[in-house]
């Protein structure tokens, strides 16, 4: 394989697909300098350039990070580290000249846990679609969001924390001046995230640092308008980064932030733990979220899409039907509210936004009397409908709450019907903005008076009633 030439130097991937259906994968390509040692909680930097070709064949480490909750943790196929600043990159392209559409994923976990490096989201199949897929790793948790009055007053900008939305920045610049090179178009963005990816999508439509990044959004499962992560005064999240410090019992030393610095990151991940868990009744998401800081949010999320002042682009939002009325161990009733807004507010400002539920379950499950519970919607989106990357007995342990008696899902080929048409429609809206495809089905646009919405199912659905998904009771629950 030709080795591809970025701003910093030569990369080399590897092949992955089946005959005729190769895709080139390059793992662990670095987008800013490794944030150790001073620059720990500091703006993600430029990378150093490298001599000769840089072998991108295996991921790199994935960001320090701790149990959610009660949670199982996510599988740690590959270690942790702070040195986690990385994309990965899936192209079809057969040539730099192709200009295929980009397809940037923010992988969910809250704002604690997760990976752009999971094998999942690092198959082929919904880039044999004709996209470019781009994998983001960045920092999380305390790593990625701690603010400090010390930070702040340090800082430029004189506001600290939004690391992780900083890195994510940082991927998204390093796309408009590379990914050309990898057959994809810098002008053919697209944002797309689950659950607490959704989230960082939302912030990211927020935020005027992102405006010109991106030029189309997809949320599944996740938004901060009205919804969870919502945003919090910078000066609210700074007096949780002093009670932070003096748990690590550095806020007496002549130079905090150099202590703070100094000490292992296992050692952050095990206060941020601890902390969360003692305050796991009053902050549910964790100590971190998004800081209304004059810089990266002039205002909360909720607050700039009521005032359109969002980047507006065209839009996909998708819940699943069982996460937002339960049973289940993650239950967010107040998601459709949150979309709705989102809805209207790009609608008012001359955008398409195209609203749906998703609501398959493999058929084995489905006979248990499970339903479509949080995250089930991603082994469709990324073509994993034979489990073959492994997806499915991860999901057991959220479907286990949901109905599922068994870890074997029972997938037909109607999951790989449903699972093609979201592929095929996920990547028609990258292309072109307009999720619709002639002969698979007409999905409307959403509009406040009819209220329509994609029911994902076998078969698609057009239906009515998407505002009222969930009762009004449990709209006000957040």
């Amino acid at each position: 394989m030709e080795p591809v030439k970025t701003e910093a130097g030569y990369v080399t991937g590897a092949v992955i697909g089946e005959p005729g259906k190769e895709v080139r994968i390059y793992r662990g390509v670095p987008y800013a300098a490794p944030p150790l040692g001073d620059l720990r909680w500091k703006p993600p930097q430029p990378v150093t350039p490298w001599p000769g070709s840089c072998q991108c064949t295996e991921f790199k480490p994935i960001a320090p990070q701790a149990m959610l909750g009660d949670l199982p943790p996510f599988p740690q196929i590959l270690p942790s580290d702070e040195d986690c600043l990385y994309l990965n990159i899936l192209t079809p392209a057969k040539k730099a000249t192709d200009r295929l559409p980009v397809m940037v994923w923010l992988h969910g976990g809250g704002y604690q846990l997760g990976s752009g490096s999971d094998p999942l989201t690092n198959a082929a199949r919904l880039p044999q679609y004709g996209i470019v897929l781009v994998n983001i790793n960045m920092r999380l948790n305390t790593i990625g969001l701690l603010a400090h009055p010390l930070l702040s007053e340090e800082s430029p900008k004189g506001v600290s924390g939004n690391y992780m939305f900083l890195d994510m920045i940082a991927a998204l610049q390093w796309v408009q001046k590379n990914i050309a090179a990898f057959g994809g178009n810098p002008k053919n963005v697209t944002i797309f995230g689950e659950s607490g990816g959704g989230a960082k999508v939302s912030n990211l439509m927020s935020s005027p640092l992102a405006r010109g990044l991106f030029q189309k959004a997809i949320c599944e499962s996740g938004t901060s308008v009205r919804a969870f992560s919502t945003g919090k005064p910078l000066k609210e999240l700074e007096a949780m980064g002093e009670r932070f410090f003096a748990r690590l019992g550095v806020n007496k030393e002549k130079d905090p932030l150099a202590a703070a610095r100094a000490i292992p990151w296992e050692k952050i991940i095990e206060t941020d733990n601890t902390l969360t868990r003692e305050l796991a009744m009053f902050e549910p998401e964790g100590l971190w979220e998004a800081g209304v800081d004059g810089w990266f949010l002039p205002d909360t999320p909720s607050n700039t899409f009521k005032a359109g002042r969002q980047n507006t682009v065209p839009l996909i939002v998708c819940a699943n039907l069982g996460e937002v009325t339960g049973p289940g161990v993650l239950v967010f009733p107040f998601l459709i509210p949150g979309y709705v807004d989102m809805l209207s507010s790009v609608s008012q400002a001359g955008q398409k936004g195209y609203a749906a539920i998703f609501d398959h379950v493999p058929a084995g499950w489905k006979r248990e009397g499970c339903i479509s519970t949080h995250a089930m919607e991603l082994g469709y989106v990324f073509g994993d409908w034979d489990n073959k990357a492994g997806n499915w007995p991860i999901l057991y342990f959220l479907a286990s709450q949901s109905g599922a008696k068994s870890p074997d899902p029972g997938l037909t080929g109607s999951d790989r019907k449903v699972s093609e048409a979201m592929m095929a429609m996920w990547a028609q809206f990258a292309r072109t903005g307009d999720p619709n495809i002639t002969g698979l089905t007409t999905w409307p646009a959403y509009e406040e008076a009819t209220d329509q919405y994609l029911y994902i199912a076998d078969p698609l659905e057009v239906k009515s009633g998407f505002s009222q998904t969930v009762p009004k009771k449990a709209e006000g629950s957040n």
